[in-house]
């Protein structure tokens, strides 16, 4: 086994690798008769403010002779070490090399993470590509949100599980223990028959970029998983209490799956229906569970849109009552406008004023067209009862580039934010919109970098002087980059393994990332932006054999009812 301890001061952030949490499991690894290490492609900061790490980890390690470890991506200078030494990438708890697992998975919530996937193969001993392993390398599964659009990462990954996956790894974990011992690719195949489970090298693209089976037995679609009773679904009142400062670093109690909206460009609000609620009891009793086995001193409601939960207010009422005492803070990761309740802010803000963000995305006339019928009036009078409570400053979310955006648009958006800067201070961020897969714009184009750079100029210079008026733009390129990853085919795999061999890892980080290589990668294996940025028909077939929440009929209708209304509203 790797032995951390003679290498602990050379290396920055040691902390981050010795285990040793509070309420961390050491799991019977010698013993165990399946063995697991479950990581997410990037820093352990990160990695351990995942939702879906923490439980995983929680039910796997609850199964009876099934052994679950951690493994994160390691820092610069551990890396460093790995290779110059010949070491193995390990897990958090046992030290154990990875390649010595008999299942290793990846969450993976970003398709800018999917060169440090390849990376952590490599630094794990294990081939990157899965028609190189052999009878002695580990299944390679992933999951996440971009198990939706499989294709890019295809060449790689043994099986996706597609969805949400605690049912779905109990189920791999049963039927992977009567098969352990038989060939390496019998055993996939078998997997592969999951509901929920796809196993790439099963299926070939066709020449209309669709992917279909190669042999009988194989499912033509792959069914996404979801929990159907999510009131009592598996949640880790044991919460891992890290060591050392992490992104989020609170208890994310999720309330809520599915998001009641269907805003046409989010892949959530259509890849994770149905809406499914806890009750405020069971809210409540996790909560305090949580806080007793931690001491956090914040809790985060987590779901899409907190505020739609229709006991909301019980559970606000219920948590801030039994812990303001204890100066523990009760807090939402986002808000809808029009669900918002100024007494339910208040009541939070009685223990800590966690602060107010909202996501008009765009002007008054095309919000309403896009599933957000929230008026100007609306968001002004929320500025003015902000102000009123002494709150201090709101945080705006918008995206440029939606379909229909015009001059008018960004005039409607210049307009609302200079009326709210009069009243209250505001923080302005703006994305590039993305057409994301399973979502009715999933046809649309990436919008052009030109047309971005006009508008984002227009607005630096409209609100450079207002020192109420803060600005802040997600890089276009790495817009660009998400987009067409998440549309992508299996050539793209060759793209990637091109980027991470430039050096091109923590791509999603913008001190790391570098448009240049992705270019030079895509012009090397002659491909063009425009085969995965444009609006060519062929696009979504990539990942038609998922299936989603929405059928594609039903989505190419709600795509042609908002041009209808556009096409009215213009006329």
């Amino acid at each position: 086994m790797f032995n951390l301890e003679e290498i602990l001061n050379k290396i920055r952030k040691p902390i981050t690798y010795l285990n040793n949490e509070i309420n961390s499991v050491h799991p019977d690894i010698e013993n165990a008769k399946i063995t697991i290490a479950l990581g997410y492609p990037d820093l352990y900061e990160v990695g351990m403010s995942n939702l879906g790490i923490r439980i995983l980890y929680h039910i796997l390690n609850n199964i009876k002779e099934v052994a679950c470890e951690r493994f994160f991506a390691p820092g610069i200078d551990l890396e460093e070490i790995l290779r110059k030494e010949g070491g193995f990438l390990f897990s958090l708890e046992s030290k154990l090399p990875l390649k010595k697992f008999d299942v290793v998975g990846f969450s993976i919530s970003s398709e800018l993470n999917y060169t440090n996937v390849i990376n952590l193969l490599s630094l794990s001993g294990i081939p990157i590509y899965s028609s190189q392993r052999s009878e002695k390398d580990p299944i390679i599964i992933a999951g996440g949100n971009c198990s939706f659009h499989p294709e890019a990462l295809a060449n790689f990954i043994d099986i996706w599980i597609i969805g949400e996956a605690e049912e779905a790894m109990v189920e791999f974990v049963n039927v992977y223990r009567q098969l352990k011992g038989l060939k390496r690719n019998d055993i996939i195949k078998e997997l592969a028959k999951i509901k929920g489970c796809y196993a790439p090298s099963f299926y070939h693209p066709q020449s209309d970029e669709s992917v279909r089976p190669v042999e009988a037995g194989i499912p033509d679609f792959i069914e996404r998983r979801f929990v159907t009773d999510f009131e009592n679904a598996a949640f880790p009142t044991k919460w891992i209490v890290p060591l050392c400062d992490i992104i989020h670093d609170r208890i994310s109690l999720e309330i809520m799956r599915g998001c009641p909206q269907a805003c046409l460009f989010c892949q959530a609000g259509f890849c994770w229906k149905p809406v499914r609620k806890r009750s405020a009891e069971s809210v409540i009793k996790l909560g305090l569970e949580a806080y007793q086995n931690t001491g956090y001193e914040e809790i985060s409601l987590l779901s899409f849109s907190s505020a739609d939960h229709p006991e909301i207010e019980r559970i606000v009422i219920g948590l801030t009552d039994q812990l303001k005492d204890k100066n523990v803070a009760i807090s939402f990761p986002s808000l809808r406008i029009d669900t918002f309740s100024f007494r339910l802010a208040n009541r939070i803000s009685q223990v800590r004023r966690t602060g107010l963000t909202f996501a008009p995305e765009t002007g008054e006339t095309l919000r309403k067209l896009i599933g957000k019928p929230i008026t100007d009036d609306t968001l002004i009078k929320l500025a003015m009862d902000a102000k009123k409570t002494q709150w201090r400053q709101l945080k705006l979310y918008f995206m440029l580039g939606l379909p229909g955006e015009n001059d008018n648009t960004i005039e409607e958006i210049e307009t609302l934010i200079k009326k709210i800067s009069k009243i209250i201070s505001v923080k302005c961020s703006f994305n590039v919109f993305i057409p994301k897969p399973h979502t009715p714009f999933q046809w649309e184009k990436f919008p052009k970098f030109e047309i971005h750079a006009e508008i984002k100029n227009r607005l630096l210079k409209n609100f450079s002087k207002n020192r109420f008026v803060h600005l802040k733009f997600h890089p276009w390129e790495m817009s660009a980059m998400e987009c067409l990853l998440s549309r992508g085919n299996r050539k793209l795999g060759d793209v990637i393994v091109a980027v991470w061999e430039a050096g091109g890892k923590m791509e999603n980080w913008s001190e790391t990332f570098n448009f240049n290589r992705w270019k030079s990668a895509m012009e090397s294996n002659g491909l063009g932006f425009e085969d995965y940025l444009g609006n060519s028909p062929v696009i979504c077939n990539r990942w038609k054999h998922i299936r989603a929440s929405f059928p594609f009929d039903k989505l190419s209708n709600i795509r042609d009812r908002f041009y209808q209304k556009l096409n009215h509203h213009t006329s």
